[in-house]
């Protein structure tokens, strides 16, 4: 008898736990807001960026204080933890943007126009995944918004990954890329331009002066979140072992 009951509260104990999880992960970065070398409502007034995850997927939101004047380029550089012998070193975005980050790129995040895609770097190639969700850009938004399966980013639950965001309107006559989490503000590229796309010119978020690249200001990693209907079972069972339990004592 004692050791049903003990097993009965346990259960109760661990439904309970388990009911009080958040139905999702979440945790916002904060970006400098302004902009250095070019115009805030084409790409350079990220104020935050906030990540979150379930079972399945991750959302990133890139938030900015003006609204877009057009069509904004976006850049999501992840750098995973601990995954040693891949990396992206070259400072060439597949789409064209000398952007990047040196000490290693495992996976990106570009945008276009209307959507986004989700690519992977392994054995010296790129490999384009599946688009997800997207909402964002045109004239008077003053957010983007994107939502992939983890799969397609070769993440998991359990991954930890450094993360950069990089804007640039599209050149070679717009705007500059301005990298919104690795400094305190827009620095400039490596010839001192704003124009990532001219000649050898590049934006490097691991090596950008002021970085915070690679510190917890810029890590997030993937919780395990049950599934809505998995807490909603959780819960029923917690509620009926609380009954059971308060009828046996009762009798």
């Amino acid at each position: 008898m004692k050791m049903k009951t003990i097993l009965s509260v346990t259960s109760i104990l661990a439904a309970l736990a388990l009911i009080t999880l958040p139905a999702k992960a979440q945790i916002t970065y904060l970006g400098p807001g302004v902009a250095d070398g070019g115009g805030p409502a084409d790409g350079g007034a990220i104020s935050s960026v906030v990540v979150n995850n379930d079972a399945n997927n991750i959302t990133f939101t890139i938030n900015s204080t003006q609204p877009m004047a057009s069509w904004i380029f976006y850049a999501i550089e992840i750098q995973q933890v601990g995954l040693g012998g891949s990396g992206f070193t070259s400072l060439v975005n597949p789409w064209g943007e000398n952007v990047g980050i040196s000490t290693g790129e495992n996976a990106l995040i570009n945008t276009w126009g209307t959507g986004a895609s989700a690519l992977t770097y392994s054995g010296g190639t790129w490999t384009q995944n599946a688009s997800g969700s997207y909402a964002a850009g045109g004239t008077g938004n003053t957010y983007a918004t994107m939502t992939f399966a983890l799969s397609s980013l070769n993440l998991s639950v359990g991954n930890s990954f450094y993360f950069d965001v990089v804007s640039s309107y599209a050149s070679p006559s717009g705007q500059a890329a301005y990298g919104a989490l690795d400094n305190s503000g827009y620095l400039a590229e490596s010839d001192n331009s704003y124009h990532p796309w001219a000649g050898g010119n590049y934006y490097d978020s691991a090596t950008a002066s002021g970085s915070t690249f690679g510190t917890s200001a810029t890590e997030y990693t993937i919780v395990a979140v049950p599934e809505p209907a998995t807490l909603a079972l959780l819960s029923g069972g917690a509620i009926l072992l609380m009954v059971l339990r308060r009828n046996r004592a009762r009798q």
